[in-house]
């Protein structure tokens, strides 16, 4: 029935070697949510093979819907959800790019729609491999956007996530960002909770305004005029303002519930690693925390104090407790897996620059762009890394404000 994946449908047992595609498209089952609109691109095409054959198969009840386009595929969730369903979808790279006007839709209609998205690049040239140009050209969409470092994050976060989208005060989409290869295609051991236990936690879905609701009649969509499209706008930040608390609280939560350890610490907004006396500091975001990790153990045999900062929480964007995390650092090298294209430094990099403004310590900050494409990225860069950013902090080489440090770059 299942031929080569059989193993994924051993649904009694706690452990698992699942890849992140796999990981998603079991809590997906897990969830059950109503409506799943479907135009499948690489590198998530499994998660709606597998959820599919899930379905077929009547270990879930949910409506598959495939439909023309990515721009279809969100339209659909929009009108699912404000319908009164909890919604799913997947996507990628060019994918995301032909849904972003719907994205917006979504958004500032306030509902709680849940995207997986599989971090590719965007062309020209064409390439299905890794980086964040695709979710990081929408990060001002209106979307909570949260990058995983592996499957097992992938699976709890998506267990968190329609309790972080649907809570009151928050009202807002969701989209939950993969490495594509990197984690969609790479196999590891991790935790699939038991179903019923899933299920009490999820609970049911906290519906607003559905249109199928005749007693209470709503409309979407409507037009406004210049006097009131600001306090719109106004309103859609404040859900994602109001995020803030919500994650951090669903993450206590799902802790307490399901005993994660302290490399799964969800409370938090992201992880850190030998941060505590650190002089000098890796920033990044997804999958590249284990290679950063073996290179800044081999740092600290050497006597060299540094740390690693892994933002999980993208948006909201926690300049908080970005601010409280570094307030040691001397050196700080922010990494982006995706372009500058022109400005001061690229997305991540800017959001650490101005988190660090606020605060006392103004450390050097060395803005870095690697992995696009999944150009190779090993410790022996992160190594050359700290050796040009201790050059910079010691006026031995310059880079202008405007310039990133492009890592691996041949020429």
């Amino acid at each position: 029935m299942y031929k080569n994946i059989d193993f994924v449908l051993n649904i009694m047992s706690e452990l698992k070697i699942l890849d992140g595609n796999h990981a998603a498209a079991e809590a997906m089952r897990q969830i059950a949510p109503e409506v799943v609109p479907a135009y499948p691109i690489t590198p998530t095409s499994y998660i709606f093979e597998v959820f599919t054959k899930h379905v077929n198969n009547g270990l879930v009840q949910s409506e598959v819907m495939t439909v023309e386009s990515e721009h279809a595929a969100m339209s659909a969730c929009v009108g699912a959800c404000a319908a009164g369903g909890r919604v799913m979808t997947a996507t990628a790279s060019q994918g995301l790019k032909l849904m972003s006007e719907v994205l917006w839709n979504a958004s500032g209609l306030r509902l709680p729609i849940v995207l997986i998205n599989g971090n590719r690049a965007l062309g020209a040239p064409l390439s299905i491999h890794c980086d964040h140009s695709d979710s990081l050209a929408e990060r001002d969409c209106g979307f909570i956007q949260m990058y995983v470092k592996d499957a097992q994050e992938m699976y709890d976060l998506l267990l968190q996530s329609f309790l972080i989208a649907e809570h009151d005060d928050v009202r807002t989409p969701i989209m939950i960002n993969m490495d594509a290869f990197l984690v969609t295609h790479t196999h590891q051991e991790i935790v699939v909770e038991d179903d019923e236990k899933v299920k009490n936690f999820i609970g049911t879905a906290n519906i607003k305004n559905a249109l199928l609701d005749v007693e209470n009649p709503v409309s979407y969509g409507g037009a406004t005029r210049p006097d009131y499209y600001q306090e719109a706008r106004r309103n859609q930040l404040q859900g994602l303002l109001n995020a803030y608390k919500v994650i951090s609280d669903t993450g206590a939560n799902f802790n307490k519930a399901f005993g994660r350890t302290e490399n799964y610490n969800y409370s938090s907004f992201g992880e850190d690693y030998l941060l505590d006396d650190a002089e000098f500091v890796y920033v990044q975001l997804g999958s590249s925390f284990g290679i950063i990790k073996k290179a800044v153990d081999e740092m600290r045999q050497n006597g060299i104090k540094a740390g690693i900062l892994r933002i999980r929480t993208y948006r909201p964007f926690p300049s908080e407790y970005v601010r409280q995390m570094l307030q040691d650092a001397k050196i700080i090298m922010v990494m982006d897996k995706t372009s500058p294209a022109g400005g001061e430094s690229a997305p991540l990099s800017m959001e650490v620059k101005s988190a660090m403004y606020d605060g006392e310590n103004k450390p050097t900050i060395v803005p870095f762009v690697y992995g696009l494409g999944s150009k190779d990225f090993n410790p022996k860069h992160v190594h050359e890394m700290l050796d040009l950013a201790r050059k910079v902090d010691a006026g031995e080489e310059e880079i202008f404000s405007e310039e990133s440090v492009w890592v691996n770059l041949r020429g």
